[in-house]
């Protein structure tokens, strides 16, 4: 093992914390990432091991990804949990595989659970948030896994397998996106009541779909409260109008190659129009006047003002390469549910 379990938690310490110097930030910086980097050759392998496995059970996936995880959410989750240190944060090297269904996902499940992969040992009880979702609304299985090689780098490396259908993936990464607009941490159950509320409810309208346990909070409601719910929130935040807003402007900065700066957007729900403005680095104040003026001006029964920084969606790409803000499918599926609602004469 390179580092010892006290210099992590220290140098984590010294991430979040105003008390120390700019030197002993900049160690810390350096070994944080180098630490970080040993979970990548840990969660290729394990993922190398799951993805033969599968296979092997003729277990078909719909995609899978490895991941390291970003240092500014490595900082949140230690800014939230400040007695956990960071040594003691398991998903740092990160595995997904997703399925099409829960019978593939149900069958996974079991295959993973009951086997075993050289130089790996289970370090806990799988967390199965499908069973028992988050009060977010959140829903994974999760599978942490310690790499024992001794006397190597790697040793002691902690990783994180996660198992999910597509459905709970466009979930989650529908969270991910929302968080741009919202700006906070939707999936710690912090920011907007309104958002969290509207994917607390979404989360139990797709477990609900795919027959598996919803959040304690819905658990009484039949197919009718669910739409009845789904439509009067949907219709007095326009939530699915503000995510395909969003989804809008990344492809349009994408395709301008913008270095920096903010993208303002000005969502108009009668005419399903957005308006984009791009802001250069220099701009900031500029972007932000402008910003609070539309804000104080704009009806927010017929519309809404959004501003983004390029940097954090240039960051979020970057942890989710394959399916960046996928939220069309997240949008067709809750599109599906709202004809479904109507065909049944639940809503109008």
């Amino acid at each position: 093992m390179k580092y010892s379990r006290k210099e992590i938690d220290r140098a984590g310490k010294i991430l979040i914390s105003s008390s120390f110097d700019v030197f002993d930030l900049a160690e810390a910086v350096v070994k944080v990432d180098d630490w970080r980097k040993l979970h990548l050759p840990v969660i290729e392998m394990l993922s190398g091991n799951v993805a033969n496995l599968l296979a092997q059970n003729g277990i078909s996936v719909a995609f899978s990804s490895q991941r390291l995880k970003r240092m500014t959410s490595i900082k949140d989750k230690l800014a939230r949990k400040p007695d956990m240190g960071l040594g003691g944060v398991q998903d740092i090297g990160g595995g997904r595989f997703v399925f099409d269904d829960m019978e593939s996902l149900l069958k996974a499940k079991e295959c993973i659970a009951s086997a075993t992969f050289p130089d790996f040992q289970l370090d806990h009880e799988p967390y199965d948030y499908i069973s028992s979702p988050k009060d977010s609304g959140y829903r994974s299985i999760h599978f942490v896994y310690k790499y024992i090689k001794p006397d190597t780098d790697l040793d002691g490396m902690r990783v994180e397998l996660q198992i999910r259908t597509k459905l709970q993936h466009d979930w989650a990464t529908a969270v991910e996106t929302a968080e741009l607009i919202s700006h906070s941490s939707l999936k710690a159950s912090q920011g907007d009541e309104a958002w969290l509320y509207f994917f607390k409810l979404v989360s139990a309208i797709f477990a609900h779909k795919e027959n598996q346990p919803v959040n304690d909070s819905f658990k009484d409601m039949t197919e009718e409260d669910y739409c009845a719910e789904y439509y009067k929130i949907n219709n007095r935040y326009k939530f699915v109008d503000n995510l395909s807003a969003l989804v809008g402007a990344v492809s349009f900065t994408e395709r301008q190659s913008f270095n920096g700066g903010y993208v303002l957007l000005v969502i108009d729900y009668n005419e399903k129009k957005v308006r984009i403005r791009h802001f250069n680095q220099d701009e900031t104040d500029m972007a932000n006047e402008q910003y609070a003026q539309i804000e104080k001006s704009i009806n927010k029964e017929q519309g809404a003002v959004v501003l983004v920084a390029v940097s954090d969606v240039k960051e979020l790409r970057e942890a989710y390469p394959s399916y960046f803000l996928n939220a069309d499918e997240f949008i067709q599926a809750l599109s599906d549910f709202q004809n479904h609602c109507r065909v049944k004469g639940y809503i109008k």
